[in-house]
């Protein structure tokens, strides 16, 4: 049976949140954003193994491959780039891979039941999108005018077919989700399920995924 490889972007320099590092490394509750990802990833019981995209002033460093005893790939100039250089390591590396999974290190809500749901999912489908109905109203810069049922919002995480997205992906491309790179006839599973996901791009964001990690407890 093949592998299910996690694949953990952690590699941006998070220019908008203007802290003195990388926000993937600021701290929510105590711990680097980047633990929790790293906890989920390590606790998923579908996931055999996974490695963590890094800048290459960390990969110079080696702090987080040290200090969490993770597999570090260094990142390329874009966040393409970095995702094909991830994918080249897995073919390299886990030549028997079936699936794969990626999460954002800004996206610090994520668990291991779900990692192992998108990872079950791909019994049936050929990749799985986080997806949000969108709930305000939606304008066009070409006709102005948008219906919003004809859209839907797009988060990490998002599992594929290892094989499948690994013979079309292309880190060139001007397209920046690795979904939208795959033929139309592919076949798409939206999970609308995560609703507590929150990508933190701002330093008040912390607050507000502290808030969400407290609510989770209580429910």
């Amino acid at each position: 049976m093949g592998k299910n490889i996690g694949i953990i972007l952690a590699g941006g320099i998070g220019s908008r949140f203007g802290a003195d590092r990388p926000k993937q490394y600021c701290t929510v509750f105590g711990k680097e954003m980047i633990w929790y990802s790293i906890d989920a990833f390590r606790k998923a019981e579908t996931i055999d193994d996974f490695i963590v995209i890094v800048d290459k002033t960390e990969m110079e460093k080696g702090r987080i491959a040290s200090e969490y005893g993770v597999k570090t790939v260094e990142g390329g100039s874009s966040r393409n780039g970095s995702f094909k250089n991830a994918l080249d390591y897995i073919a390299e590396n886990y030549p028997d891979c079936e699936r794969i999974i990626e999460n954002n290190a800004a996206c610090p809500m994520i668990t291991p039941e779900l990692i192992d749901e998108f990872i079950n999912l791909l019994d049936e489908y050929d990749f799985v999108n986080t997806a949000y109905k969108i709930t305000d109203a939606l304008g066009s810069y070409k006709d102005r005018i948008a219906d919003r049922e004809e859209f839907y919002l797009i988060q990490a995480p998002d599992a594929y077919r290892f094989p499948l997205l690994y013979k079309y992906f292309d880190e060139n491309s001007n397209l920046c989700h690795p979904a939208h790179q795959l033929p139309l006839d592919t076949k798409e599973y939206r999970y609308f399920g995560y609703t507590d996901n929150y990508k933190v791009t701002y330093p008040e964001d912390i607050k507000i995924v502290e808030m969400l990690m407290e609510r989770r407890k209580k429910q």
